[in-house]
């Protein structure tokens, strides 16, 4: 269906309006820069394999891809990179100014490995974490990614199986690359130093040796604590001006543009640029930031 963008005057609708807080970027890997080792193509990378520190964060994070304790075989710690050129891979979850590089390839069997994610939370509350995922084919590669926490470094790993608190336990996979979001409700993962996120790769067409799962851009996002960011109408000015077109915003200026949808997350971003693509929006209201100053509300349909 062909979508349609409206700007609207925002002094004269929502005037009082106050989204709710800002997500903050806390942690994020692009693997652009993975390991010399992981590099060639179908490179058998001896166990264990060794932990990835996310490309930027504000503390320390990491993740590893290991074999579930006492379950896999050695083959199933085969896992390499791939290669996205321009043009390929998913732009979904990219952050700032990132062009498709590098992603992590997952290779079958994979039902009895496990990705660990090492995010600790301190300082932050309400956690996302969100990526772009990619089944090698309709016939191979794990179907389905199931999620689980852990709010004391490991000892224990919830979802809602057990007393859990997630958005939720489990994901399709497609041949497609597709971005896939998840939060973690739990009170006990806000500002925490241990807390641990882990996906397993389950539902069929995981076992043998054909087939994979590409995963890329994996963020973890939350609200700073004792920080006020709100997006408020009292903001807005008319400094620099957008036009929209069908799948595109147009501004008067180069200048950087954070999107947000209306519970304030964080759905898209640009840098140094007069184009804002839309194509790739649902159809909603959003709130264009523009230099971290100017705001201005969008609708698609």
């Amino acid at each position: 269906m062909k979508k349609n963008l409206f700007l609207i005057a925002v002094a004269l609708v929502f005037a009082t309006t106050q989204l709710s807080a800002v997500t903050t970027l806390i942690h994020y890997w692009n693997f652009n820069s993975v390991s010399p080792k992981l590099k060639a193509a179908k490179d058998v990378v001896s166990f264990p394999i060794p932990a990835f520190a996310a490309d930027q964060s504000v503390s320390s994070a990491s993740l590893i891809y290991q074999a579930i304790p006492g379950t896999a075989s050695p083959y199933s710690t085969y896992c390499d990179s791939v290669l996205f050129t321009t043009g390929t891979g998913n732009p979904v979850n990219m952050r700032g100014t990132d062009a498709a590089g590098l992603g992590l390839r997952f290779r079958n069997p994979s039902d009895k490995m496990q990705l660990i994610l090492n995010i600790p939370s301190t300082g932050y509350n309400n956690i996302i974490i969100s990526y772009d995922i990619q089944r090698s084919s309709a016939a191979n590669g794990a179907a389905t990614n199931t999620f689980f926490y852990s709010t004391d470094n490991g000892t224990n790993w919830k979802n809602s199986t057990n007393s859990g608190l997630l958005s939720k336990d489990t994901i399709q996979t497609s041949p497609n690359w597709n971005f896939k979001t998840v939060s973690i409700t739990d009170p006990a993962a806000n500002n925490n130093s241990n807390l641990l996120f882990k996906i397993q790769f389950t539902g069929g067409q995981n076992t043998g040796t054909s087939g994979n799962n590409r995963i890329d851009n994996i963020t973890v996002e939350g609200t700073a604590i004792g920080i006020t960011a709100a997006i408020e109408e009292s903001q807005l000015t008319k400094e620099i001006t957008m036009t929209s077109k069908t799948g595109v915003v147009i501004f008067s200026e180069a200048c950087d543009a954070v999107v947000y949808n209306v519970q304030g997350k964080q759905v898209k971003s640009v840098a140094k640029t007069t184009n804002l693509l839309t194509s790739d929006l649902d159809n909603g209201l959003y709130i264009v930031r523009i230099n971290c100053s100017i705001s201005k509300k969008l609708i698609i349909e």
